[in-house]
């Protein structure tokens, strides 16, 4: 039995709606393997002396439609494949939402918790000049993934510009506002994901206040999503981070539980201490009306809308049949295996996929690029005007095609994604 890996996933859905479009043997090569790998070891010097060198990747996918963009991950499991499928799904994604970008995407294996300040900037700087004939504003523009933030973003800029004796504000997106970055980037991927989720509710007449959602993951984007609906009057039953997290059917006040994790560093900290295991205060929670869960536990818990925002293949053909929820929403890149897909479409749950629900954040560093190639500063109500508007035209054009061709939200962002790449090779007379 070959291994599933998060690149085999992608293959399994490219394939079924190449096969869909019967694209030709020509046009089907240029979406099954990357253009270029570029690896190298990077050396620092650790602050005892000594000498490290970590393994760094960038994979670029396809830069048929603009330059190669993708985030970078600084995480101890970045491997070829992990970062080949996100650079695949990234020129997909810069395509559904039709923003001029291909997909790339990068990594290098280090744990920046093992690391101090010092000895991270060394590798941000390193993984530039070892990049440096492969990356620019033309080229290939960098981002913040997993592990990676504004502050590392300016350390990656700052050594560009010294690099190639250039100013160069449109290379690397994600960077402080103070230095090039852009207003709204930080809760981009939330706000898209949740431009969408509001779009189909009010396309299906339903009343947000009648709805329950659980959230899976409580960094970046499942803090603000969760903000974004509690808002606009969602019911979230449950949130978790990497500890676990908190169920209750009455409802959960996120900007509660933020203070808590901040507090106590754990979004169950208001109830349990896992300095020393994981220890409840069984009677308090009974008294709140609210039960600790594990993350598999809550992916099956009774709701209306799963957000999965953390981590890829959580939802799999083990749990597919005992999620309850009608609609998922996927934040995280890549939550959903093929063979969920096949067990939720028969259960009839309405997937927003990754490669359209996640693309507030790349649109909005989009819209970074270009403030940093003409200078100018965009207003917040500008850039949260400008992403309502390409999200949702993004959305548009993935349900048209579901309808037209009888596919899934995931087949139909596939093949809009595919047909505009195609269409972009065919005007380049690659094909």
């Amino acid at each position: 039995m070959s291994v599933s890996t998060p690149y085999t996933r992608f293959q399994t859905t490219l394939t079924q709606v190449m096969d869909m479009l019967s694209l030709s043997p020509e046009e089907r090569t240029h979406f099954e393997k990357p253009q270029h790998i570029h690896k190298a070891d990077i050396l620092i010097r650790r602050d005892d002396g000594t000498e490290q060198s970590f393994p760094s990747f960038r994979v670029q996918f396809n830069n048929a439609r603009g330059p190669y963009k993708g985030g970078i991950r600084f995480h101890h499991d970045a491997d070829e494949e992990e970062v080949k499928a996100l650079a695949a799904l990234m020129s997909i994604k810069t395509a559904v939402v039709n923003i001029p970008f291909g997909g790339a995407k990068g990594g290098v294996q280090c744990d920046p918790k093992d690391l101090s300040s010092k000895e991270v900037q060394a590798i941000s700087r390193a993984y530039v000049r070892a990049m440096l004939q492969n990356i620019g504003p033309d080229i290939d523009c960098p981002a913040p993934d997993v592990n990676t933030n504004p502050a590392i973003m300016a350390w990656m800029r700052d050594e560009y510009e010294k690099e190639t004796r250039t100013y160069s504000p449109a290379v690397i997106t994600g960077k402080p506002v103070s230095y090039g970055g852009s207003l709204g980037r930080d809760t981009a991927t939330a706000r898209g994901g949740f431009f969408i989720l509001q779009e189909m509710m009010d396309r299906d007449a339903i009343d947000p206040s009648e709805l329950k959602v659980v959230i899976q993951g409580f960094g970046n984007a499942g803090a603000h999503m969760a903000n974004f609906l509690h808002g606009a009057g969602y019911t979230i039953v449950a949130i978790s981070d990497s500890q676990g997290g908190i169920y209750s059917p009455e409802g959960i006040d996120p900007v509660r539980v933020e203070k808590y994790k901040r507090k106590t560093g754990a979004v169950a900290g208001e109830y349990c201490d896992y300095s020393g295991g994981s220890v409840c205060d069984l009677d308090r929670m009974k008294m709140d009306g609210v039960q600790h869960v594990s993350n598999a536990e809550l992916l099956e818990l009774p709701c209306d809308i799963l957000i999965p925002a953390a981590l890829d293949n959580v939802i799999t053909a083990e749990n597919a049949a005992k999620i309850q929820a009608r609609y998922i929403l996927e934040l995280a890149n890549g939550p959903t295996t093929p063979e969920a897909d096949e067990i939720l479409k028969e259960k009839k749950v309405k997937i927003i996929p990754d490669v359209l629900a996640n693309a507030g954040g790349v649109t909005v560093s989009y819209f970074e690029w270009t403030q940093g190639r003409s200078g100018e500063q965009w207003t917040a109500q500008q850039v949260d005007s400008e992403l309502r508007r390409i999200i949702l035209e993004g959305y548009k054009s993935v349900r048209r095609e579901a309808r037209r061709k009888g596919m899934t939200y995931r087949q139909a962002a596939f093949s809009v994604g595919i047909k505009r790449m195609s269409e972009a090779m065919r005007v380049r007379g690659w094909i």
